[in-house]
């Protein structure tokens, strides 16, 4: 299966996790761009943006040196509702940097906020958590697997 059908099968939990590795790209480099004129909430968006990567890519747990309570804090994870709530509260403290000023950080806590939506309704309609094909995953449809047979990691 390929991109575009897993786009088109209405599976909200892929496109929560495009949007949060979109929004987790967009902290990371909007948190760079405004380091100098807000710093604490620059500093903040560029650590939410290395988590969101972290949480929908778990490549990189085995990639980057991180300790093993964050390592098994991010795996937690794989419930819609806690990635929902933690996308909720990664995007009101973006939001929360307008009361300062309005910066290009907006940007950022709109992504996430569409993130946190995605996940949300992900999770109301009780939908299977899946990883794009794209990103490495097993997509929507994998005929070859059969859930008697898989071990838990």
């Amino acid at each position: 299966m390929g991109v575009v059908e897993e786009l088109k099968s209405r599976n909200f939990s892929l496109y929560g996790q495009f949007v949060a590795l979109l929004s987790g790209v967009l902290l990371i480099v909007l948190g760079a761009v405004t380091i100098f004129s807000h710093i604490v909430y620059s500093i903040l968006a560029i650590v939410f943006g290395v988590i969101c990567i972290l949480i929908e890519l778990p490549l990189f747990l085995r990639i980057c040196p991180t300790g093993p309570t964050f390592d098994k804090g991010v795996r937690a994870l794989k419930n819609h509702w806690l990635r929902f709530m933690t996308y909720l509260i990664f995007a009101i403290v973006m939001w929360a940097s307008m009361a300062q000023s309005s910066t290009v950080l907006a940007i950022g806590a709109a992504t996430t906020t569409v993130a946190a939506g995605c996940y949300l309704i992900a999770a109301i309609r009780n939908q299977v958590q899946v990883t794009s094909t794209l990103l490495g995953g097993s997509g929507i449809n994998n005929p070859g697997f059969d859930p008697r047979y898989a071990t838990q990691v």
